[in-house]
């Protein structure tokens, strides 16, 4: 062999270790500058002998053309997701069950991390990288093979001997803390919207069309089982970490996995886990226990869509300290004023929090929060920071009791609190510009027409601007109009006005929920969209009508006519289908005869099996109807951990409640 090739085989080995100690120990030893001076010595090389190029070289990672799109690929095993639990008796229970289920033959457990990324399978064909999916529904996912190809700790070649013609791992894509920090950064700087967490942004990064741009994002990878559980190269879990390690393939390290033999053995392994949890350089959110015999997998069977041979025991949400800088007041689309806490900025499970939202004066009174107070803060759902308790012995002499405001921020007008509510309004809905500029955004969201590129940043510029004042002027917006705005260059104004365009087909009931019509959530925007078929429909329809439909109450009723009867708002609909919006019925796929058939929902609480969408979509396939609020016409209420208040008006007014397990039987 030559020098010279002796020479890039030693400097493609060098940038593969600093790889491994960048992606997976998260401890780079070289700054990023010495470490781009590395892959361009690469280059130069492989530029004059091109018959060198490894696979597993950093050049070969990206392909050379964006891609059309993602293809659906089925699993040729099912990728099933875990049952959880917060509670250490559930754990126990679950270790009994296994136990019994295995003829009361002695079993260990596997013990390992949780993360919280995005579930991912790779397959290898001759030890060579050849396809990841994204899990999806478990039994179809998203051919990702591009972007997870750019993943510079994924080996594109196994290393070591006797390898499988075929090996299917299952594992997790993730972004590392400091990664995010940065890409939210410049996220801001673009005036877009930052991503809520790691997850999110992991997520988003798959979907990616140019993999030039996964690969600068920098995603992150851990692997730790097989697909195949009936033929695995390996006996145990414990062993299946050793194995993969040894292929080159990033998995736990033996810290973060432990062989226990008892319920002790793994509550004392997850209590140490959730100590050290803040000094990871990803982000998990608790322990996934295993039964370490591989062998017995398949025997202990499915139960719903969760394998019997492994249990995730999450953590309670993650708390920081700081204190509250201000309490400012926001003006919501609808008129309502929210207190919001400015606080001293801290770091919270991978994103650096600086506000939380205080509900409305009622829970400022409540938790007797004032400026000037230390704060315990949490994201609730891992997603929205929130206050969760004060230090009174911390507090600052001389604060004073929280009030609101009695006159809007924005606008200036009296604001009125009705005695139906807890919110405080400001009812100069026409003319308010904060208002005014809230509804615009909501209309662009991911929950009512999904403008990408289209952030509450960028449309507060827009709006400031005076580009747009209602949402039809969305779709009056030109190349023109935004060439001379900050940070606005050719390839964003592009992307922009291709996602205005994409954003023009729509169904009714996202456009009704896009127009901000008071009290019309989802599950009202679906139920209309529905009953009235079109929005001329709807339009047309009277108040008593609209009450006849189970899910509509009289205030909605009597809310949405409101809406319809001022020319203003009809004069802003026709605006928007003369520029091109176009409405169209989404097609419903129902399960005839179904016991949820014609049947009103209400969801209430923390469901363990599913989210609140995921079981929405499953009562609507079967026929049924979901609402946001409890009547007399709601049939059943779902209910999960910590129900609110929806639990206490279902009692008073009789409506029939379904724990989970019930809820899925009739499922």
């Amino acid at each position: 062999m030559s020098s010279s090739r002796q020479k890039y085989e030693k400097l493609l080995s060098e940038v593969k270790k600093h790889d491994w100690y960048y992606f997976v120990e998260a401890k780079p030893i070289i700054s990023d500058y010495e470490y781009d001076q590395l892959v361009k010595q690469l280059e130069a090389i492989e530029k004059e002998h091109p018959e060198w190029v490894s696979l597993d070289s950093p050049t070969q990672r990206i392909a050379p053309a964006i891609s059309k799109g993602f293809v659906q690929v089925a699993h040729p095993f099912p990728m099933l997701s875990l049952a959880n639990t917060y509670e250490q008796e559930e754990v126990e229970q679950w270790v009994e069950r296994v136990k019994r289920l295995a003829g009361n033959r002695s079993v260990s457990f596997c013990a390992e991390l949780k993360m919280d990324g995005v579930a991912i399978t790779v397959l290898y064909e001759k030890g060579r990288y050849s396809r990841a999916v994204t899990r999806g529904d478990g039994k179809k996912g998203e051919d990702v093979t591009a972007n997870i190809k750019t993943v510079r700790s994924l080996p594109l070649i196994l290393q070591g001997h006797s390898i499988p013609d075929l090996l299917e791992i299952r594992g997790e894509a993730f972004l590392l803390h400091h990664r995010f920090l940065a890409l939210n950064r410049e996220h801001e700087e673009a005036g877009d919207e930052p991503w809520a967490n790691p997850r999110n942004a992991a997520a988003g990064t798959l979907k990616l069309l140019d993999s030039r741009e996964t690969a600068r994002r920098g995603l992150s990878v851990l692997f730790y089982g097989f697909a195949d559980e009936a033929h695995p190269p390996v006996p145990t879990q414990m062993e299946c970490h050793a194995y993969l390690h040894a292929l080159g393939v990033p998995s736990f390290s033996h810290e973060h996995r432990k062989l226990c033999h008892s319920t002790a053995d793994i509550l004392r392994f997850a209590h140490h886990v959730e100590k050290k949890r803040g000094d990871l350089p990803y982000d998990i959110d608790g322990v996934v226990v295993k039964v370490n015999e591989l062998a017995l997998h398949q025997p202990l069977g499915v139960t719903g869509k969760s394998p019997r041979f492994a249990i995730a025991y999450k953590f309670s949400p993650q708390q920081a300290y700081t204190h509250i800088r201000a309490i400012v007041v926001q003006v919501g689309r609808t008129g309502v004023l929210t207190p919001v806490a400015e606080l001293e900025p801290v770091l919270l499970q991978g994103s650096t929090i600086s506000r939380a939202t205080l509900h409305n004066q009622e829970e400022v009174a409540r938790k007797d929060i004032r400026v000037g107070d230390w704060v315990a803060i949490e994201k609730g759902g891992d997603v929205i920071p929130k206050i969760v308790s004060v230090d009174r012995k911390r507090r600052p002499r001389g604060t004073h009791p929280w009030k609101m405001l009695a006159k809007c921020p924005s606008c200036g007008t009296s604001v009125v609190h009705s005695e139906e509510e807890v919110a405080v309004r400001c009812p100069n809905a026409k003319h308010c510009p904060e208002q005014r500029m809230r509804r615009i955004i909501y209309f662009a969201s991911k929950e009512a027409l999904d403008i990408e590129h289209l952030g509450e940043r960028v449309v507060e510029l827009l709006f400031q601007k005076k580009l747009i004042q209602n949402p039809s002027d969305i779709f009056a917006l030109t190349e023109k109009d935004l060439a001379h705005l900050p940070n606005f260059k050719k390839k964003s104004i592009h992307n922009l006005l291709t996602s205005i365009t994409h954003a023009r087909k729509v169904t009714l009931s996202r456009f009704l929920l896009g127009l901000s019509i008071k009290y019309v959530g989802q599950g009202v925007a679906e139920i209309l969209a529905e009953e009235a078929g079109s929005i001329d429909g709807l339009m047309k329809m009277r108040e008593e009508e609209l009450r006849n439909i189970p899910g509509i109450g009289e205030k909605i009723a009597h809310s949405v006519v409101q809406y319809f009867e001022d020319r203003d708002n009809i004069e802003e609909i026709e605006r928007l289908l003369e520029r091109g919006v176009h409405l169209v019925a989404p097609k419903r796929q129902r399960i005839a005869h179904h016991p949820f058939a014609e049947k009103t929902f209400v969801l209430t609480g923390t469901l363990s099996h599913y989210s609140r969408e995921q079981a929405s979509a499953l009562i609507k396939e079967r026929g049924g109807k979901v609402t946001n609020s409890v009547s007399s016409q709601t049939d059943f209420l779902v209910v999960g951990e910590d129900p609110g208040s929806k639990l206490d008006k279902a009692k008073k007014l009789g409506v029939k409640q379904l724990g989970e397990a019930e809820f899925e039987k009739l499922l």
